[in-house]
């Protein structure tokens, strides 16, 4: 288990799927003449404010997470509810003045919501401030501009028709419902450090491809809704789910920072004594064992080779321990140049083989550093947890004494202390 970054967000994937099987039950009860009131005002204008909404969202994110995904799907989805709420949801206020909506127009809106998520999903996280800007203004520029071109010229787009399925079985809803799953697997294939964004890109997509195929499916059923009914509904869901999203998206970023050693990539001192005091989500039920790790003679390299040196060691010593303890363990900066292991389920007679292939491991690999190579070794002490009425700050003192031993006997070296005989000690 790495810091916790493996945050798919599936419980958001599970929420948009809810959310259109509620929008088609919804539809289903009003019936295909919904009230005009409603229709006129209420939802236009939830969908304009959410829609501005999760545009400040977005906005407002950057100095937090800095993170050109989530700044530009809050501009893009955001721009949709607005545009749409304006152009279309409010068109009847002004339909004397300017011509009809083209046929096709409210699924024009969700060709920008199911394709936006593919950019959301593919484009890099964390370029430049200036980079985030110029392509979050580029693309959501071009979504306004034709959006409001087809809007009032609709004209010059009458084929936007073919976008409107007449059956359920038709090439739109197939390409549509190829889109929706093709995103989905996307993301679940990408890496998931993303802080719950994969499942809010995901159910981006679902929403919008649920919006197109809903009328379609309900009226095979037999059902006759309103299809401008579930598109408003569309257009003011998307920003309330991706607002949603964003502040789970924020909040996971903020404990992640305050459970994480951005030197070294794994978690630190204050992650392990929340695992000491058994505060956390990892079990550690009996049995349950300790691993600590001293490099041997760090102070060595920091005098030799400068800081900036160590910190080069240290970092390439985590990244190999993780490498071979994960995802059996969980690795903890606990101090200086010492890390922590909790292995969940296993006893220190299980764990002493991999102790030993650390330590053999660490000793043939070098770090390089400005032509450099360094090489160090480690010290390994290991305890356990029998018992439940065991404290485990007994453990991690028996563990500790561990180290202490094979460092006071040559170093480069496991040993192992069981907690009921502190004076008992084995290889």
């Amino acid at each position: 288990m790495t810091a916790r970054t493996a945050r798919w967000g599936t419980p958001l994937l599970a929420f948009s799927a809810l959310t259109v099987a509620a929008v088609g039950v919804l539809a289903v009860g009003i019936g295909p003449v919904p009230p005009t009131i409603a229709m006129r005002i209420v939802l236009p204008s939830l969908a304009l404010v959410l829609g501005a909404l999760v545009l400040s969202a977005g906005h407002v994110s950057y100095p937090r997470v800095q993170n050109l995904r989530v700044y530009l799907a809050g501009y893009s989805v955001g721009i949709q509810g607005i545009v749409y709420a304006l152009v279309r949801g409010f068109d009847t206020f002004f339909i004397d003045s300017v011509p009809i909506a083209p046929a096709g127009y409210a699924q024009l809106m969700l060709v920008f919501g199911l394709l936006g998520p593919y950019a959301y999903s593919l484009l890099p996280a964390f370029p430049t401030y200036r980079a985030t800007r110029v392509t979050t203004r580029l693309l959501v520029g071009l979504q306004i501009a034709f959006l409001a071109v087809v809007r009032f010229m609709p004209a010059s787009f009458g084929r936007l028709s073919v976008l409107v399925p007449d059956e359920l079985i038709s090439i739109p809803i197939v390409v549509v419902a190829t889109l929706t799953v093709a995103i989905i697997v996307i993301n679940a294939l990408l890496p998931t450090q993303s802080f719950f964004l994969r499942g809010a890109f995901s159910g981006l997509a679902l929403l919008a491809g649920g919006a197109w195929i809903l009328p379609s499916l309900l009226g095979e059923l037999g059902y006759h809704v309103s299809d401008d009914l579930i598109h408003i509904l569309y257009a003011g869901l998307a920003p309330l789910f991706l607002s949603v999203s964003i502040l789970f998206h924020i909040l996971a970023r903020m404990d992640h920072r305050v459970a994480y050693d951005p030197l070294l990539h794994v978690y630190n001192r204050e992650y392990s004594n929340r695992i000491l005091a058994e505060q956390t989500h990892i079990s550690t039920k009996p049995p349950l064992a300790i691993m600590m790790i001293d490099i041997d003679h760090f102070k060595q390299v920091n005098d030799t080779h400068g800081h900036q040196a160590g910190d080069r060691v240290l970092f390439s010593i985590a990244q190999t321990i993780q490498k071979i303890v994960v995802p059996e363990g969980v690795v903890c900066r606990y101090g200086g140049e010492e890390l922590i292991v909790f292995f969940a389920g296993r006893t220190g007679r299980d764990i002493i083989p991999l102790a030993k292939r650390l330590c053999a491991t660490i000793e043939a690999t070098d770090t390089t550093w400005k032509r450099q190579r360094i090489g160090v070794t480690v010290s390994i002490g290991l305890s356990d947890r029998k018992i439940a009425r065991q404290p485990l700050g007994h453990v991690l003192q028996a563990a500790d004494k561990a180290l202490y031993i094979a460092k006071e006997n040559g170093r480069n070296q496991v040993r192992f202390v069981r907690l009921k005989d502190p004076r008992k000690v084995a290889r």
